[in-house]
């Protein structure tokens, strides 16, 4: 998963990537929800995290970000089938769905970062880490997209990169109209 090996997305295409797929979509929700809870105990230092707390308050943002990124996750299957099918791929939501779930290792580091960077309050020497951190990541999440499109959807290496050059301008300018 770290490479984007295409070994790894011909599991999706017979039918076997399924568990794997769920399981890095509730890991990525867990790392979304512990920098949700990092950056709201650096706001909010009454925060509960003592006694019955100390499971509960984690619980409770962990669920809110496997809950906002099965939410992204299905936003991005269907950025991703139309880009597919522009590009002459075959489509197939459940197809889809496993690719992307394949490919979601880089997007561990680049969701919790991005949305730690874009939220929360940090001093200079942090934004000067993260920013290098969060475009090397996105580089790494690009290369691993496309080669789930080249792969699992048999689009040459040219026009996949084409169309997660698009899925990722489209990505960013709906979120860009929809943050205040």
């Amino acid at each position: 998963m770290v490479s984007g090996d295409s070994a790894l997305f011909k599991l999706a295409l017979e039918g076997k990537a399924r568990r794997y797929a769920l399981a890095n979509l509730f890991i990525l929700g867990i790392l979304f929800g512990i920098s949700n809870l990092i950056g709201a105990l650096q706001t909010t230092p009454n925060l509960p995290m003592d006694g019955k707390y100390a499971f509960i308050t984690p619980l409770i943002f962990s669920t809110a970000g496997v809950v906002t990124m099965s939410g992204a996750l299905i936003a991005f299957t269907m950025v991703y089938w139309a880009a597919a099918k522009a590009f002459g791929g075959y489509g197939g939501f459940g197809l889809i769905f496993d690719l992307i779930g394949l490919a979601v290792l880089p997007f561990w580091f680049l969701a919790p970062m991005l949305n730690y960077a874009l939220r929360y309050p940090h001093d200079g020497i942090l934004r000067i880490v993260l920013v290098p951190a969060i475009f090397g990541v996105f580089v790494w999440s690009f290369m691993v997209v496309r080669q789930s499109l080249v792969t699992g959807q048999g689009i040459s290496m040219t026009r996949a990169n084409i169309a997660v050059a698009a899925m990722w301008i489209f990505s960013i300018s709906s979120v860009y109209v929809f943050v205040p």
